[in-house]
């Protein structure tokens, strides 16, 4: 899933949130769902924030390609 995927998720669920029509049971099991679905997005935000940072850093430094950090994005090599 790309960011801009998971951005329609999100928008999604807000528009889930705010609709009037749900039961309690329903809006419970909704917001249960919502609350996985933001959980995974904030993982994959801080995922894709590591993958910039650690790219930035390889462009700067020309010296992390053997690094931890590059093994953990690109996997052993």
């Amino acid at each position: 899933m790309t960011l801009l995927e998971l951005q329609d998720v999100l928008g999604d669920r807000i528009n889930i949130t705010l609709r009037d029509d749900l039961t309690p049971e329903e809006r419970q099991t909704e917001n249960e769902q919502s609350i996985i679905i933001t959980n995974l997005a904030k993982q994959m935000i801080n995922n894709g924030d590591l993958i910039l940072r650690t790219e930035k850093l390889a462009a700067q430094t020309k010296s992390l390609h053997n690094s931890a950090a590059m093994r953990l994005i690109m996997g052993e090599k």
